[in-house]
């Protein structure tokens, strides 16, 4: 996740001596980082434009896509088909833009192009879809694979639960683990290497402005590894601009009148080695390198967040383990959303859900803040484009948060959308309208949101409510299909299997509709069932779509 760009000067960072004052368990466990306060300086800066962003309040944003030409006496440096701001999902688009599409494209980053501070989880199911996309082959993608495991579960607390349930298990979902480094400078090589056009992959380089005209659209970047003062403006242009710059996009805050997201998970973790290892059935806090740890809770709510665990193994020779911490939230709770203070929570709680080892270790922090968009209305739509602008991956925010990550839903669409955007070049089609199409939204993720609802406390709430809600869902996933089970984690759910679910659960815990009245109130309630017309609507509008296709072949 890339760090958006701001006007605004962010304040001295802290030294590291008052960063050990404020976060003693972050700054010893980080102890082993050579570049620590690196690191650090990363987490405290995705924080404090995090706060920057939501101090601003609702309805208000900064303008950073500009109407109009760019200042007189400017010299633009250089001219592409498409600028890309951010060097990780916007890298995966951008390379099958250049290596199969022949465009000309431009990846800029606010570090580094094709480095990021987390790793993916996938299945080989979706993994196809690079194939699909033209972008790497089948042995390239497994060069990039860390591990792989015989299946993953979710399990919740339910000490205080008036329903209990053991470990669901599903298979085929986030049982996949890659390096994302290693896809990314794959990437970074092919659109080197293969692009027909010459491109360009340029680091430490924050977006500041877009210039838009009726031929082209004109980027303001400025340097960001200076040490004194300002960084030197530069400028580009191109017929496209997408911003990929993630959760705390400026572009995507000001497209959306300041209300670009709705709910956020904020998430910390590590990949750490040296934790104790086992077989998960018969010590659940030792580490099983066969088993992913897909949803896990220790623990009711508290502070007005529910904690919740993932926990994925990486290579077994490497004795690489990744663990998050994250609770899902809307962003006017009173919840604190800090990743340092999150940090020190983790460090705090690690214990209780996996042990350390007496030589366990930091490798790598991992952290973000995952967004979630929920459509109230009709006319609360969220804005993805404008002309000659496009936003995608957790810019965008369209994914289901019941996945927590972008990566996922951005593969699965991945050569949908860029067919979508090289039609839209070769037609000129790059107004707002035209763009907005191009995004990852499917009818069915409004739903699995409304459901992400039940994965936070309420002011009403009792502190087991998160889990007992939770327990009761995965008592009814138990009884349905596989297929089913995989599909809610992969935002393709259908209407019919989401009504039988919610069929089941009611069985088991007629409180859901206590929950439900509670989380999203009788206005949201009613917009969830909207929403869920919606996308039956769809569904039978593609099932017609596929009938007619299945009649003309048959021809």
């Amino acid at each position: 996740m890339t760090v958006a760009a701001s006007n605004k000067r962010l304040p001295a960072m802290p030294r590291l001596a008052e960063f050990r004052k404020l976060y003693p368990l972050t700054v010893t466990n980080f102890g082993a980082l050579s570049d620590r306060e690196s690191w650090l300086k990363r987490v405290w800066e995705l924080d404090a434009r995090w706060q920057e962003a939501m101090e601003r309040g609702e309805g208000t944003a900064k303008e950073v896509v500009v109407r109009g030409a760019p200042p007189a006496g400017i010299e633009v440096e250089d001219s592409f088909d498409i600028i890309y701001a951010g060097g990780v999902l916007g890298l995966l688009h951008a390379a099958v833009m250049a290596c199969r599409h022949n465009r000309r494209v431009m990846v800029f980053d606010a570090h580094t192009v094709g480095r990021t501070h987390r790793d993916w989880n996938i299945s080989d199911e979706e993994l196809t879809e690079f194939e699909r996309a033209g972008l790497f082959t089948k042995t390239e993608i497994e060069a990039a694979v860390m591990n792989r495991y015989t299946g993953g579960f979710v399990k919740f607390h339910d000490r205080a639960s008036r329903v209990k349930t053991p470990p669901l298990w599903i298979n085929n979902v986030l049982d996949t683990a890659l390096s994302a480094d290693k896809l990314l400078e794959l990437a970074c090589a092919k659109i080197e290497s293969y692009a027909s056009a010459p491109c360009r992959l340029l680091n430490n380089l924050r977006f500041v402005r877009a210039y838009v005209e009726s031929h082209r659209v004109t980027i303001e970047v400025q340097e960001t590894n200076t040490h004194h003062g300002e960084g030197k403006r530069r400028w580009f242009d191109a017929r496209l601009f997408v911003d990929a710059t993630g959760t705390n996009s400026f572009v995507s805050r000001q497209l959306n009148d300041g209300q670009a997201i709705t709910h956020v998970c904020p998430t910390v973790g590590t990949v750490a080695r040296g934790f104790v290892r086992g077989k998960n059935k018969d010590a659940p806090d030792a580490v099983d390198f066969s088993v992913g740890e897909i949803l896990v809770s220790t623990a009711d709510a508290s502070d007005h967040r529910q904690l919740i665990w993932e926990g994925f193994a990486g290579d077994p020779r490497a004795d690489d383990y990744t663990t998050y911490l994250f609770f899902y939230d809307r962003l006017d709770s009173p919840a604190d959303k800090s990743l340092l203070a999150l940090f020190e929570r983790y460090f705090e709680s690690l214990p209780d859900y996996k042990r350390p080892g007496r030589q366990w270790r930091v490798m790598k922090p991992v952290f973000g803040y995952i967004p979630s968009f929920h459509a109230r209305g009709f006319a609360r739509r969220k804005v993805t484009a404008d002309d000659r602008v496009l936003t995608i991956g957790d810019a965008a925010g369209l994914s289901s948060p019941l996945t927590f990550c972008g990566f996922g839903s951005h593969v699965r669409n991945l050569r949908r959308l860029t067919q979508l955007t090289n039609r839209a070049l070769d037609e000129d089609a790059l107004d707002q309208n035209s763009l907005a199409h191009i995004n990852a939204y499917e009818p069915r993720v409004a739903q699995m949101a409304s459901l992400a609802e039940f994965m936070r406390p309420t002011s009403k709430s009792e502190p087991s409510s998160v889990n007992e809600t939770m327990n009761a869902v995965m008592a009814a996933l138990h009884e349905a299909d596989e297929r089913v089970r995989r599909e809610l984690f992969q935002d393709r759910m259908s209407f019919g299997a989401l009504k039988e679910l919610l069929s089941r659960t009611a069985r088991l815990y007629p409180r859901i509709f206590q929950r439900l009245r509670e989380h999203l109130g009788a206005r949201g309630t009613l917009w969830w069932l909207a929403g869920i017309g919606e996308a039956v609507w769809h569904e039978r509008r593609e099932q017609s779509g596929e009938a007619e296709n299945l009649t003309e072949v048959g021809k």
